[in-house]
């Protein structure tokens, strides 16, 4: 397809799209902006609504991608914060079970050299008594 002919369809489109949103107001239209007709629907309280069927959808699918978004980068924000205080408590759990490991294998060096120690000390006290 030419793309000047495109192109101009496209004006012409939006131009039609103006068109028909500046005469909304006189009255009712028969054809919406996007092209496909309208359709009465009648209110809670019975007041009738002239609505395009094509569009509604379109509408109710886009807001709810927006809505969908919206709730995923509220997710995100939280998310992130947390998962980062998580994975610090994580580190730091890690290293206070590194530093009671080897707080208790140094409890277990001390409480062996305490047991030589007294060995040394019956040993030293024996010989001293005895002689």
């Amino acid at each position: 397809m030419d793309p000047y002919y495109s192109q101009m369809n496209k004006h012409k489109r939006e131009c039609d799209w103006l068109y028909a949103v500046a005469d909304a107001n006189h009255g009712i239209p028969n054809k919406c902006a996007c092209g496909q007709s309208i359709v009465v629907e009648t209110g809670e309280q019975g007041r009738r609504y002239y609505v395009c069927q094509v569009f509604k959808v379109r509408m109710m699918c886009a807001l709810e991608n927006e809505v969908n978004d919206l709730k995923k980068d509220a997710r995100d924000e939280v998310k992130t914060p947390l998962e980062n205080e998580v994975n610090d408590l994580k580190k730091d759990a890690r290293d206070e079970v590194k530093t009671r490991l080897k707080l208790q294998l140094k409890i277990q060096q001390m409480s062996e050299e305490i047991e030589e120690l007294k060995k040394l000390v019956v040993m030293f006290y024996q010989y001293y008594t005895f002689k």
